[in-house]
Order: C-alpha cells, then structure tokens, then sequence
C-alpha cells in the first residue's frame, strides 16, 4: 500500500546520517541510517518512495532526499527497528499478470498499446526485455529504469524507454553508442541489422496468434478491457499474451498500435 504518510524530517541534517546505497535488480537504492538498516527508496513516474525496513508500506515523497530523511524520521520516532528482518517484497511487485507489463502498470488500453509499441521497437534495436538472472523484465513506463538484455555483447543494462524510442519525431536513440563498453560504434548497425534482419509483417508463430493489423488488434484490446472490469485475469492472461508476448512480427503489431494513439498536437 502506497501512503502520503510524512514522518518529521529535516532534510538537511538527516542528510549528514543517511546513505543510499546503488541500485538493485528491481530498481531500488537501499539506505542506512546510522549505519543501520532503514530501508529503501526508488523512484517511480516522477515519485519517489520510502520503504522502511520491516515493513511494506510505502510514503510518496517529491524527491529521492526526501524519501531518505523521511526513513532517518522513522527511525527516530521508533517506527524503524534497525534488528528487525528485512522488508519483503509483495508478491504483486513481483508478479504480474503476464511478463511483458510491470505488474505496477495496470493493464489499461494505454498500457497496453504503450507496452507494444516498445516491445516491439526494442526488438528492432537488439535489446531483449531480461533482467541479470534471465528472467523477463515488463514494461515499466517511459520514464522508469528498465533492464534490458543488449544482444550485441550480452550484457544487462538499465534504460529509459524515453530514450530509446527518440523524441520530437526522430527515432534514434539515446545515447547513440548504445552502452558504455558495448562493441565499437562502427560495428554496430552492422550487427543490429544482422541480428534482427527482415522482421515479417504476418505473425507465424504456432502457438499463439499475435495481431498485426489494426482490426485485430482493435478487437483484442476490447476484450482485453472488458476482462480488466470484470476481474477476469483468466480470460485477460491469454489476451495479453497475444497483445505483447515475443513475436517475430512484433514490428508489425506495434506500428498497428500506434495507430490508436492519440495524434499528436500541431
């Protein structure tokens, strides 16, 4: 449960107490107080939030300062017991309805047509939705940290879908060179394009039948909304599988998305 709640904090003096440590696999920064375990805190659409150790509620906060002062405050008001066993993680966090979709992203139209789109133009760069284990990693929104897989050299690398997909109409990505230590910059379009080749413009995938036009599309995220109403994950699972699951015509389905988006203002 997300909460506004604001421990007393000065954020200048706790500032001499805490440290945020670096980023784990799930996007979190943890943050001693003292010394002593206090809890963590990430960053989420523009939020911060503060995660005392121990517990699993969570404080919304302007910036990540604030969200670590706000531990130092709990921690002297005796919420924080430093001894305590660490927080856990809600299964909800961790498990989404499907894989391809942060389960902190409700499965809305937007959501959905948005989680396409970059699912799909990922794969025409070469990244691969995969976190450092090799487990799948759901689209978190354009502006949250997202680890990716880069094929060219392997590694796992934590990127903004904001800045893969470019801006103002130019579809380059940012940084250009991908990631620092990946192989030389020349070399790379070279790859991508090997890699990824001629992607189909019709699904041929045995299992599941991924849409690649608009109409198909249109009807599965009608569905799909009025499973999401009902409640109905068992009916919304198998849609959303069609909607974003791995597909060699994922190019095709994500271009027939964005022609549901809103178009932008001149």
């Amino acid at each position: 449960m997300t909460t506004t709640d604001t421990a007393p904090d000065d954020t200048e003096t706790s500032a001499q107490r805490y440290r945020i440590g670096d980023r784990d696999t799930s996007g979190r920064y943890p943050v001693t107080v003292d010394g002593q375990p206090g809890g963590d805190i990430h960053r989420f659409h523009g939020e911060w939030y503060a995660r005392p150790h121990g517990h699993t509620e969570e404080s919304r906060h302007d910036d990540r300062k604030k969200a670590a002062a706000h531990l130092v405050g709990l921690v002297d008001s005796g919420v924080i017991d430093p001894a305590a066993a660490p927080s856990e993680i809600p299964a909800d966090e961790t498990q989404g309805i499907v894989p391809w979709l942060s389960p902190r992203m409700k499965p809305t139209r937007r959501n959905i047509l948005n989680a396409g789109i970059a699912l799909g133009r990922i794969a025409e760069l070469a990244w691969l939705p995969q976190d450092k284990d090799g487990n799948t990693t759901g689209y978190p929104g354009s502006d949250n940290w997202w680890d990716l897989k880069c094929q060219l050299d392997g590694k796992v690398i934590p990127r903004w879908w904001s800045h893969l997909r470019g801006r103002n109409g130019d579809n380059t990505p940012r940084p250009v060179y991908r990631h620092k230590g990946c192989i030389p910059f020349e070399d790379q379009a070279a790859k991508v394009a090997a890699l990824v080749g001629e992607p189909p413009t019709g699904c041929p995938c045995r299992e599941v039948a991924h849409p690649t036009t608009p109409d198909d599309v249109d009807q599965l995220l009608k569905r799909a909304e009025r499973a999401r109403k009902a409640d109905d994950v068992d009916t919304l699972r198998p849609l959303l599988t069609q909607l974003l699951g791995p597909c060699p015509a994922s190019s095709a389905r994500a271009e027939s998305m964005k022609t549901f988006l809103p178009k932008p203002k001149n």
